[in-house]
């Protein structure tokens, strides 16, 4: 019991790490989980078996833990074996797809739910290869699964090697399985990525400065060694770079030349560093027996005939390989030292304790733990001792540098002199440059709390708002009416300009606009007189200021015993509004008719203007869908607009999805189109849907 504690202790903290990186998920979703481990089952078969005899054979209850697990039941020679998992769907993931992910699986499979093929990892003979410790997700539609009764995964397993599965065989969602899916790849795969490209870099770092220091071979040995480790990684990052692992190279030669000559390399190499980095000269005798035993290992890898054979001289050059370690660390003990040797020495074996721990923790987790699916500690003490022997020869490598910036100290002194002088007005240039963004940030933050979201829940709506300023503040401003849980009103402005002219105009208008709808709301006076006497307002209020706006203003009265909202708005030369009407599925703008005089925008002095009232009604299900400019007018590639015709397009496609996913799609669609061409105006959307408001529930608050 406390063996199984441990293990879920070990496996939490991983999760815990994959949590930090990915998207904050609902607290539920851990019910949403199934683990079939415990409904494993396994049956021998042949190559020859296939989906259609599985069932005629008998299955026995799958209960051996640990790393090879499956060459554990199987006979020796069989090489395959089925695999079967039955379960119920749970009532909370019915009518969805659903898909399933074992950490681990080693050599190669193939899936079936409910006898449809779903997928599988590396390829059975001939041309046998392995996914090695990358992950398997497999997508299950909806509709190859019985939402009542029971579900059955069957799973041909090539086996070959230490074959094994892991605990881990999460069925769940599928957009859930596949966010942990890529959590897991990351470190079992994707994070070896940064390590190659860091190794990569400092190969070639060192090596430039050996050219030119090639006295100093130690440069030249770390250099090599990286290039070894780079070698041994390779597999450990081949899910993410199928280019690395061409189709004509056979599974058996990947293995050979990467991890297993790889290690041989990065031992001989590490033994080479050692002496180097001390200064100490190597005897013929030990390089001798040193290449010999490099070559030894080498040759019998190469000439393994199998994976099996391959495996079975495993061990023996792993202790080959140790002794390989051991003669290097011998040769500089048995020398004797100087003081300044001795320090060496001394660093370097502190360099590699980071290793020497991780070997014991992995040890500890493969070994007594049993775990398959954790990554190997190793490797991650590896790069650590890596990036600690980087340090130190970049440290010893500075102090080569500073001896000759010694020499020339009359110039250091000068350019030392001009750099303070030059950093004194770099730093005032930057608090200038800071306090101008920290006073751009808070009016950002300031103009945001004027242009509130709207409550979640209101009696009869389903509302959506996307607020996308092009800076860090914003020319258009929107503003909801509401009182209690009834919607009154809507408007949304459009201040023409951008940056902070514009935007200080919107919080110049935002209480004059608010100050009018209300007192106007009260004596029942309409909305067109409303933006009359907004227009007069602002212009009063702004001044010699030449921005103007453009806008909409929306009153919203009580709905009818037919739950139908009478909707009465006026128009100051903006964008008009969207309109789809459920009952007839017509979509279209809400625009005054050709013998109506309709024209002006607001904030403009001596200018006359004409905002007619237009009136409509909305029923449940119905949209009206605003926006400023800044969505219709962008341009593609291709100097396109975007244009009113797509998002008409959308709301006819979407307009059975609630406000938030006609929202997304609508963005989704905006980002597709715009790709690769920058966005030069603010961009606001808001969606407000028609509900039923009999059904309205009002939102508790939080005490």
């Amino acid at each position: 019991m406390f063996k199984h504690k441990i293990l879920f202790l070990t496996l939490s903290f991983f999760i815990l790490i994959f949590s930090a990186c990915s998207k904050s998920k609902n607290q539920n979703q851990a019910q949403d989980l199934l683990n079939l481990k415990d409904r494993l089952y396994w049956a021998e078969c042949d190559r020859n078996s296939t989906i259609e005899d599985v069932e005629s054979r008998r299955f026995h209850k799958f209960r051996t833990e640990g790393i090879g697990n499956i060459k554990k039941v199987i006979k020796p020679g069989q090489e395959y074996i089925w695999l079967m998992m039955v379960f119920p769907v749970p009532e909370n993931l019915r009518h969805k797809s659903l898909a399933l992910l074992i950490t681990y699986l080693h050599f190669a499979d193939k899936v079936w739910v409910n006898g449809t093929y779903v997928g599988g990892y590396g390829q059975f003979p001939p041309n046998e290869r392995s996914v090695l410790w990358g992950s398997h997700f497999y997508s299950i539609p909806d509709s190859i699964l019985n939402s009542v009764g029971r579900n059955v995964i069957f799973i041909k397993v090539y086996c070959k090697g230490v074959s094994g599965i892991s605990d881990t065989i999460l069925l769940g969602e599928h957009d859930h399985i596949a966010t942990i899916n890529t959590l897991i790849s990351f470190f079992q795969s994707t994070v070896y990525l940064f390590a190659e490209g860091g190794m990569l870099f400092t190969t070639i770092l060192f090596l430039l400065i050996y050219l030119w220091r090639k006295k100093e071979r130690a440069y030249l040995s770390f250099s090599a060694l990286c290039i070894a480790s780079m070698i041994f990684t390779l597999p450990f990052c081949s899910p993410n770079l199928p280019l690395i692992f061409p189709s004509k190279i056979s599974f058996l030669l990947f293995i050979k030349s990467t991890i297993c000559e790889g290690l041989y390399l990065i031992v001989f190499l590490l033994a080479t560093l050692t002496i180097h980095f001390i200064k100490g000269s190597e005897t013929k005798i030990f390089r001798i027996i040193r290449l010999s035993i490099l070559g030894f290992c080498t040759l019998i890898t190469f000439c393994a005939p199998d994976y099996n054979f391959l495996e079975l001289v495993c061990p023996l050059m792993l202790i080959l390989s140790g002794v390989q370690l051991v003669l290097g660390f011998g040769f500089v003990l048995h020398v004797k030292q100087s003081k300044s040797e001795r320090k060496n020495f001394s660093i370097l074996v502190a360099v590699l304790v980071p290793l020497s721990i991780s070997i014991v923790i992995d040890l500890i987790i493969k070994l007594f733990f049993q775990k398959i699916d954790i990554p190997y500690i190793t490797l991650f003490g590896w790069q650590l001792s890596i990036l600690c022997f980087l340090i130190l020869l970049s440290t010893r490598y500075n102090r080569a540098v500073s001896q000759n910036e010694y020499l020339n100290i009359n110039l250091r002194k000068e350019i030392d002199r001009q750099t303070i002088e030059l950093s004194k007005k770099n730093t005032e240039l930057e608090q200038q440059i800071f306090r101008s963004q920290t006073d751009l940030e808070m009016a950002s933050l300031v103009q945001k709390k004027f242009f509130p979201y709207p409550p979640k829940k209101l009696r009869g709506w389903d509302i959506a708002v996307s607020y996308s300023p092009l800076d860090k503040v914003s020319g258009d401003m929107y503003d909801f009416y509401v009182k209690d849980d009834t919607l009154n009103g809507f408007s949304l402005f459009d201040v023409s300009g951008h940056g902070i002219a514009a935007s200080l105009v919107t919080m110049l208008a935002k209480n004059i606009i608010f100050q009018s709808f209300m007192r106007n709301m009260q004596k029942n006076e309409t909305v067109s007189r409303t933006l009359y006497e907004i227009n007069d307002e602002i212009i009063e209020a702004k001044g010699g200021i030449e921005n103007y706006l453009t806008g909409l203003m929306f009153r919203f009265k009580p709905f009818n015993e037919k739950d139908v909202c009478k909707v009465e708005m006026a128009n100051a030369g903006h964008p008009n509004p969207i309109f789809y009407s459920s009952e007839d599925g017509i979509c279209d703008e809400i625009k005054s008719g050709s013998n109506v005089d309709h024209h002006g925008a607001i904030g403009l002095d001596f200018i006359t203007v004409s905002f007619p009232q237009i009136s409509f009604k909305m029923a449940e299900n119905d949209i009206l869908l605003f926006y400023t400019d800044g969505l219709t007018e962008s341009r593609n590639t291709e100097n396109e607009m975007f244009g009113k015709e797509r998002v008409k397009k959308i709301i006819r496609s979407s307009y059975a999805k609630d406000s938030q996913s006609i929202m997304k799609d609508i963005i989704d669609e905006f980002n597709e189109f715009t790709k690769g061409v920058k966005r030069d105006d603010d961009i606001t959307i808001v969606v407000l849907k028609r509900e039923n408001s009999y059904n309205f529930v009002e939102e508790l608050t939080e005490i």
